[in-house]
């Protein structure tokens, strides 16, 4: 029984680096300053949306105070204690038609953008990826992020609407099933969708469906949490008052908001890793010391590996391949001329052609497997770029054994 506990907490499988790459991001990405920008432009584009929200949707709401009160309901989860004071407000702004005009709704849009335009470029940060467009560009896609985010606002309020009328009917049918627990898990289900949407337009990369549900589930899962975890705060925090006066409900707003866009980050920073999966594991090839004896390497041989038969070429001068060839078991003679060079388990050999600008010249040497079989991973010229772009010392030592190499030739 030892031996297998101490088998599991050894074992550094593909959920090990992934969980260490989202606290690398983390660090890469100053999270907390990060965070703490996102927020604060969060607090200040909520009531420019909330006020466009009303004045899109003004006759949907003012027949439907069942709506508004949802409104209310979900704002008082965005910004809970001042939540009241900027509703009180923002229905009278938005009652009074005379403060309506196109220069207006123009002005709120610009008074929002901010927010998109912060998560715009943390996404585009988290995943590594340059912003190439230009100011223009910018501001036209951060307007269509309101936009999206007021339909999703819209959306999120009207099916939670007829979610909450559909558990009452099921609790009629089905009194065994509480009503509160159905409720809880559809309006769970709901948000997890929402922002799966959410992620899905603002990622400027195509991600896989699965990755974004992944990220969507644990941000969704996070902000369950911390409700739980926040009204027991706020049931302890009436001595804030104290310190900080008519503050005190700005100061708690704050403080929740940070909480929440730290869950959204945290989505995203998993989202990163999942959609890096194979880069981050085939970079461990470079990281690890001895990685043809570590665990790892059943998974990457699963995924890029490959068993090669005695005398089997692997590739042969004038091969226009550009591929990468770690060993994991085995032997590979290298052949150039009358030179020949043995290659074992842990190195790897092709590099040359991978750095190689025209690559239609091809190979310059032969690779022969020369023991009774090998194990080889095989990484493409694409994989290994990436992998030498993103991280600065495996490009280090790269380079720094291919300058070894070129010497001893």
């Amino acid at each position: 029984m030892l031996k297998i506990f101490k088998k599991i907490l050894n074992y550094r499988g593909v959920g090990f680096f992934i969980a260490k790459e989202i606290f690398s991001g983390f660090h890469r990405h100053n999270f907390l300053a990060f965070n703490a920008s996102i927020s604060f432009f969060t607090l200040f584009a909520l009531i420019p949306l909330i006020l466009l929200i009303f004045f899109f949707l003004s006759q949907w709401l003012a027949n439907s105070s069942f709506a508004l009160s949802h409104l209310i309901s979900l704002t008082s989860h965005l910004l809970p204690e001042i939540n009241i004071r900027i509703m009180n407000e923002v229905y009278k702004v938005s009652s009074t038609n005379a403060t309506w005009g196109f220069l207006w709704i123009m002005v709120l849009f610009i008074a929002a953008t901010p927010l998109t335009a912060s998560l715009r470029t943390g996404f585009a940060n988290i995943l590594g990826l340059p912003n190439k467009n230009t100011f223009l560009k910018n501001k036209v896609k951060d307007i269509f992020a309101i936009i999206t985010i007021m339909i999703l606002f819209f959306l999120y309020i009207f099916l939670e609407i007829e979610l909450l009328q559909v558990s009452s009917r099921f609790a009629e049918y089905i009194p065994i099933v509480k009503k509160i627990y159905f409720s809880s898990i559809t309006s769970l289900v709901l948000l997890i969708l929402t922002v799966i949407i959410f992620f899905n337009f603002y990622f400027p990369i195509k991600i896989k469906k699965r990755y974004l549900m992944m990220g969507a589930i644990l941000t969704s899962l996070s902000w369950y949490t911390l409700s739980y975890l926040f009204d027991f705060f706020l049931n302890i925090s009436f001595f804030y008052g104290t310190f900080f006066g008519g503050m005190r409900g700005l100061f708690i707003s704050l403080i929740w908001l940070y909480l929440n866009t730290a869950s959204l980050l945290l989505g995203a920073e998993l989202i990163a890793a999942l959609h890096k999966k194979e880069i981050l594991l085939l970079k461990q090839l470079f990281v690890i010391k001895h990685i043809h004896r570590h665990p790892i390497i059943n998974d990457l041989m699963k995924l890029f590996g490959r068993r090669y038969e005695k005398n089997i070429l692997i590739f042969k001068k004038g091969d226009r391949d550009q591929r990468l060839y770690f060993i994991i078991e085995g032997e590979i003679n290298i052949t150039q001329g009358s030179r020949i060079e043995t290659i074992g388990a842990g190195g790897y050999f092709g590099e040359l052609a991978l750095l190689n600008k025209i690559p239609f010249l091809g190979r310059v040497t032969d690779a022969e497997v020369i023991s009774d079989w090998a194990k080889i991973i095989i990484v493409s010229d694409v994989q290994m770029k990436k992998i030498l772009a993103e991280d600065h010392n495996v490009a280090m030592y790269f380079l720094s054994n291919m300058a070894r190499k070129l010497q001893l030739n």
